[in-house]
């Protein structure tokens, strides 16, 4: 689930749809999706909805946009709208049907590495675990995240301008938070933050 429906009022234009290294954002973090094996991406436009949809034209049957029209009352609202969509696919009986886990990521991270999400889902994936999250810092867990379908109901419980890490402290012990280098995590807030991190 890519959340693409923000109003971006920092940047003060719709961010999602701006060029970094000559490609689309959002276009970039669904591509770092299918690159780590995830699908499909269910991205959730709401603000600029129809430029974030035609920033992905061309790309596989496997990403799909889902609407959210309360793009305005905070991230619970965005992040429900994609875990309700996948949800509703797999009870339709759709690829999802079998699917253990859910990966969530920011239209506004396009830095973060495909072997990072790897890495996550494995986590996540492990015996007894609940979900899987980027560190930042001493009890601070964040996107992007894994989340095991046992977490799904609680997502879809959450209201107002929370996104997943409310779900992700909840589940304690369970989640394991992996070190993410700073540099895949910076967002894009700003004009100069769409300069691309410098090479490792």
């Amino acid at each position: 689930v890519v959340l693409a429906a923000g109003m971006a009022t920092r940047m003060g234009v719709l961010k999602q749809v701006l060029p970094v290294d000559g490609e689309p954002m959002v276009r970039r973090v669904v591509r770092t999706c299918l690159g780590a094996g995830l699908a499909p991406v269910w991205v959730v436009t709401g603000y600029g909805a129809q430029a974030v949809e035609a920033a992905l034209a061309g790309m596989p049957a496997a990403v799909r946009c889902v609407y959210n029209p309360r793009f305005a009352a905070g991230q619970a609202e965005s992040l429900r709208a994609g875990v309700r969509a996948a949800a509703e696919a797999a009870a339709a009986g759709g690829v999802e049907a079998g699917a253990a886990a859910l990966a969530v990521l920011l239209a506004d991270q396009p830095f973060v590495r495909p072997e990072t999400l790897r890495r996550l889902v494995e986590l996540a994936l492990a015996p007894g675990v609940l979900a899987a999250a980027a560190s930042y810092g001493p009890g601070l867990p964040g996107p992007p995240c894994v989340l095991r379908r046992d977490l799904w109901s609680q997502v879809l419980a959450l209201s107002g301008d929370r996104g997943a890490r409310a779900v992700l402290l909840a589940a304690g012990d369970r989640v394991r938070v992996s070190e993410v280098d700073p540099a895949e995590l910076r967002d894009i807030d700003q004009p100069d933050d769409i300069r691309p991190p410098a090479p490792r």
